[in-house]
């Protein structure tokens, strides 16, 4: 299978196990793409249409107003260029932020250990899950409310899924999140407060969780890189595959990676 619809299949399968736990989400695979709202997490990456095919750009204006029928900003995430007229139909209904995101991937022999002091720690308690939430807020420079449904135990309950903490003199400095799923291991939520950043923290907290999710049974690692990531994951042994765009009103908050 091409890697990068793999990639995308897969983050397909994590929202839709996402949806299953998390409160009033919704997940609809329909003709030609897929619509999701998860109503406590109001980032329009999760919130509206993921299109797989040009012939969403049809009921994209229904699928969309849907959404924002819940008070939740929408927004429209393709793959670039391989359905123009569900872009073309986004800008005419007035998403018009674009938002490219490069969709990444790595097998084990691709990837090069960074070599760090940093002690990174697996978390199963719930006040370990604090820690990575606050964290995680942190170094997205976002209120801990916002990211908080990641971190319900409902979620990092899921079989597959793990969190990790890294930290340097007892400090917490960085952390990642996990999810393996059907022989993918999909990385997520990977932040290091700016304090902490430059000095490798990020890239050996994802190699860890890469290592740990092949160890667990994957044999394809992947992620979506933010613009502050994309050349950690570059240096580390990843490769873009495909690259998303995400289509949002003007002035919205858009993706956390």
């Amino acid at each position: 299978m091409d890697e990068g619809l793999r990639l995308h299949l897969a983050l397909c399968t994590v929202a839709e196990r996402l949806a299953g736990v998390m409160e009033r989400a919704r997940f609809e695979r329909r003709d030609g793409y897929v619509l999701m709202t998860f109503p406590t997490l109001p980032i329009p990456s999760f919130n509206g249409v993921w299109a797989d095919e040009d012939s969403a750009a049809v009921a994209l204006g229904d699928a969309l107003a849907e959404v924002e029928a819940e008070g939740i900003a929408a927004g429209v995430l393709t793959r670039s260029g391989e359905t123009p007229a569900v872009e073309e139909a986004a800008r005419a209904l007035g998403l018009t932020a674009a938002e490219p995101i490069p969709g990444m991937v790595a097998n084990a022999g691709d990837l090069d250990d960074p070599a760090s002091e940093l002690e990174i720690v697996r978390v199963d308690t719930a006040d370990g899950f604090a820690q990575a939430l606050a964290l995680a807020a942190e170094g997205f420079g976002l209120p801990a409310d916002f990211l908080a449904p990641l971190y319900m135990l409902e979620v990092t309950g899921l079989d597959g899924f793990e969190v990790y903490l890294g930290r340097v003199g007892g400090r917490d400095v960085t952390t990642a999140a996990s999810y393996v799923v059907d022989g993918d291991v999909g990385i997520f939520n990977v932040a290091t407060p700016s304090m902490h950043r430059g000095r490798g923290y990020g890239a050996a907290i994802t190699w860890h969780a890469v290592r740990e999710g092949l160890a667990a049974g994957a044999d394809l690692a992947y992620l979506q890189a933010s613009a502050i990531g994309e050349s950690v994951y570059r240096r580390l042994g990843f490769r873009e595959v495909v690259t998303y765009l995400l289509l949002t009103r003007p002035a919205e908050v858009t993706v956390i990676s």
